[in-house]
Formats: structure tokens, C-alpha cells, sequence
């Protein structure tokens, strides 16, 4: 079969599927021996389009980086925006990865910031990227420095939805535990004037925790029993679920508990996302912990001395790369806070 056989095949089974990547991986192989450029770019897109909703970003990552090779060389036409617009995708997800180095972190987010400049676009994705990343690698000081020049930017085509753009910021106000604050923007959002395919999928888990430590168990219960429905046993939203366990935990809905972690460690598998591993085997080793405290006998198909031996293992290669114990502080502080 030549590579356009493999493409229809991803279509017919389903492109954003697990056979669907097996199947364009294989285009792109057939495409790369025929030197079919236009047909491998092609293949690409659409297993950038499926990685990121499937949740493999090294998949994703290897297949861009082939593309903005593509584009620099100017053999084909490529889309600058579609392509510009993936980049955020890519620049997000590289730090998830504790065996990518900060230099080489540095380098592709110079590397955007470059590129965006070059096409005149505003570099408001690019400094709350670049905020979000600070975020990610525990570097306080370089959070508040970068959020000041991505309020500062000017929006244009490049902006993220606005359901994504206040996804973001309640996640700045949670991260800094300002959980009124987080509440606040996340109005647009609770009322459903604001959405889209991955939000209020993405928010619900930090809402859930937010009212609950604001003592609204009322609404927090809502956004767990209405969010978990958008994000049960989605690969690209185990880190959410990793918060509706430990709303679940801080409330003592025990059954309940055990009942998601048991599932989702079913799911985690399928990710190659390393962080988002990190955040459900922290979420079900202070689960463990805290039923082991309680006198419960819990069932989630991993014993805690397992659990806790992934969530320590993930932090700490984290922290070698971050050169700090931002990791290794956030596991302690939620194995003391939910005991």
C-alpha cells in the first residue's frame, strides 16, 4: 500500500484512535520512502491532530518537529498559522517530559518566540506559555515576572478560545491557592456561556477543590458530579481526575474514591504524558494513605507502598531536571494536607 492507502484507512477506522496513529505513522513511513513530502506533511498534521487528543505528545512532538523542518526548507506550501497555532500545543507539553532538558526547552521556546516575531503575531500565547512552563518547573519569581508581560500583550488572532483563555486563568489563581479568585473567573465557565471541546473538561477538577476549601460543598459536589461525566476514563484528562480524587478525599467520599482512582489507573497506561502520570499515582498514593489512616480497607489495584514509590520516582526526575524540590514539596504537602 502507498502512503495515500494507509490516510484512508486512518479515516475509515478513525484517525484519532489508537489504529488510526499506527495507521498515518505507517503513511509516514511510505510517504518518507516515495520522498512524498506533500503526502507526509499530510499524514503529520492529521497524527498531531490525534496525539494531542489521545494524549501523546512524543508522537506529537517527533512529528513537528519534521514539520517546521519542512516549512523552513519551503519546498511545499504550509499554513504559517495552522502551523504557528500547533506550536502552542507543543511548546505546553515539551515540559511534561523530565528527560527534556531546560536548554532544550529554552531552545524551542526561543524558537517560537522568533518565529511568532516574525510573522508580526502578538506574543501573548508565547508569554503565557512561557508563564505556564515557569508554573510547571517551580520558578516562582520568573511566574509573576512573565504573567505581568502576557496581561501586558495584545490579544490577536493567535489567542487561544475565550473558554481556553479563562481556563488559564483560573488555573494561574488555583496554582497560587487564590481559590475566590479562581471561582470568580471561572464564571463564565459554570454558567456555560463559555466552552469548548477540552473546557470546562480541564476546569472542573480545580473548581471542585476551590469551593470546597471555601466551604461550598454544595457547588463543589456539582462540579465534581458534572465534570467527572466529561472526563471519566479520557486519557487527556487525568490530571483533572487526579483532582476529583482528592476533592473526594477532603469531603470523605470514600467509596467514591476508590472507585475512580481504581478506574483510572485502568486508563493511565495509555498515557505517555509523564506529568499527568505523576499527578494520579500522587492523587491515589494520598488516597491510600489517608484510607490507611481511616482504618478503611481500599481496593484501587495498586498497593500504597506502589503508588507512592511512582509519585516519589516522578517527582524527583522532575526535580533533577527543574534543578529544585518544587515536585517532591507538592507530594509531601498533599500527603499532609489530605491525611
Amino acid at each position: 500500500m502507498n502512503a495515500q492507502d494507509y490516510i484512508e484507512q486512518a479515516y475509515e477506522v478513525g484517525e484519532n484512535s489508537v489504529e488510526g496513529v499506527r495507521l498515518l505513522e505507517q503513511a509516514m513511513k511510505a510517504a518518507d520512502a516515495e520522498n512524498d513530502v506533500e503526502t507526509g506533511y499530510e499524514a503529520r498534521e492529521m497524527l498531531m491532530d490525534a496525539t494531542y487528543t489521545l494524549g501523546m505528545p512524543k508522537k506529537q512532538l517527533l512529528a513537528f518537529a519534521w514539520m517546521i523542518k519542512q516549512f523552513e526548507a519551503k519546498e511545499i506550501y504550509i499554513d504559517e498559522d495552522d502551523l504557528m497555532w500547533k506550536y502552542k500545543w507543543v511548546a505546553l507539553s515539551i515540559v511534561d517530559f523530565p528527560e527534556i532538558s531546560k536548554a532544550q526547552i529554552d531552545h524551542l521556546l526561543e524558537d517560537m518566540k522568533q518565529k511568532y516575531q516574525g510573522f508580526q503575531y502578538s506574543l501573548k500565547p508565547y508569554y503565557k506559555i512561557r508563564t505556564m512552563v515557569a508554573m510547571s518547573m517551580g520558578e516562582p519569581e520568573e511566574v509573576l515576572h512573565l504573567r505581568a508581560k502576557w496581561l501586558a500583550a495584545k490579544k490577536d488572532h493567535m489567542n487561544d478560545c475565550a473558554a481556553c483563555e479563562t481556563n488559564d486563568e483560573v488555573h494561574f489563581q488555583f496554582y497560587h491557592s487564590n481559590y475566590q479568585e479562581a471561582v470568580d473567573k471561572a464564571k463564565p465557565l459554570i454558567s456555560g456561556r463559555q466552552r469548548c471541546g477540552e473546557v470546562p473538561h480541564l476546569t472542573n477538577g480545580m473548581l471542585a477543590l476551590s469551593f470546597w476549601h471555601l466551604g461550598d460543598q454544595e457547588a463543589a459536589k456539582e462540579r465534581f458530579q458534572k465534570g467527572y461525566k466529561l472526563t471519566k476514563d479520557e486519557v487527556e484528562f487525568l490530571n483533572t481526575n487526579a483532582d476529583f480524587i482528592l476533592y473526594l478525599i477532603a469531603s470523605q467520599q470514600w467509596q467514591e474514591a476508590e472507585k475512580i482512582a481504581k478506574n483510572e489507573l485502568k486508563t493511565l497506561p495509555k498515557s505517555e504524558n509523564k506529568f499527568r502520570q505523576f499527578r494520579l499515582y500522587a492523587a491515589v498514593a494520598v488516597l491510600l494513605q489517608a484510607a490507611k489512616k481511616q482504618g478503611l480497607a481500599m481496593s484501587v489495584g495498586m498497593e500504597l507502598d506502589e503508588a507512592l514509590q511512582h509519585a516519589q520516582q516522578a517527582a524527583q526526575a522532575f526535580d533533577n531536571r527543574n534543578g529544585n524540590t518544587f515536585y517532591q514539596q507538592q507530594l509531601a504537602a498533599q500527603l499532609a494536607q489530605y491525611s
